[in-house]
């Protein structure tokens, strides 16, 4: 069996209620499954560079058993797993999950240009933090991390799963669209849904996706 780690979206926790459900779904077919706390329980200071070393951190961390990983990513997470799967030999699968593709762009469209320099001018600003459920400032270095991110990362040739909901508002479906169209072992599955996909039949597709990869993986 293959190790998982479920990467979490932008300001969440491994507390996310789909990487609790994806442990719940899949146990038995998962050697070890963990949800790393990417903003290292430190989110002022997050910076993407600081997310890979926290996935860098959790891979290293698995046992020396010569087991391939998988990851699954949420949105911001799931941009993660596809930009850090290159990086790191051990990734042998991705599960993505409405993958937050074109990040920098997105972010340049949510923020006016006295957004951003009242941003660097203060050094913070807040955002709701979903694991906290509160309000919590993030430094301005999260936002000069982004700026030289690759729209579409290119990923090694690992079996690739993709799940988005027509009706997110959140991150288009067209960019996971994309990202397929560039990727040949990518496979996409859309589905009516938000954001979220926290409905049982969403759950259950994501976890089928998940057993299917591991299975392939032995």
């Amino acid at each position: 069996m293959s190790h998982v780690l479920y990467l979490h979206g932008f300001a969440s926790s491994p507390a996310t209620a789909k990487g609790q459900a994806m442990k719940r779904l899949l146990t038995g077919v998962a050697r070890s499954y963990a949800v790393p706390r990417l903003d290292g329980d430190e989110f002022q200071a997050m910076t993407v560079t600081s997310m890979r070393q926290v996935v860098a951190d959790a891979v290293a961390a698995l046992p020396a058993d010569g087991r391939p990983l998988m990851l699954i990513g949420s949105s911001l997470g799931g941009y993660l797993a596809a930009l850090v799967a290159r990086d790191l030999p051990r990734v042998h699968a991705l599960v993505l999950i409405a993958p937050a593709f074109e990040f920098t762009e997105s972010w340049a469209r949510k923020f006016t240009a006295d957004d951003v320099a009242r941003w660097k001018r203060e050094r913070s600003r807040p955002f709701f933090h979903y694991g906290s459920e509160r309000d919590q400032p993030l430094g301005y270095g999260f936002y000069e991390s982004c700026l030289s991110l690759p729209s579409y990362p290119e990923v090694p040739g690992i079996p690739i799963a993709i799940v988005h909901g027509r009706r997110d508002d959140v991150v288009d479906w067209r960019v996971s669209l994309e990202f397929a169209e560039r990727t040949p072992t990518a496979e996409l599955h859309l589905v009516d849904g938000d954001h979220r996909l926290t409905e049982p039949r969403h759950e259950e597709l994501i976890a089928w996706c998940a057993r299917d990869l591991l299975k392939r993986l032995g």
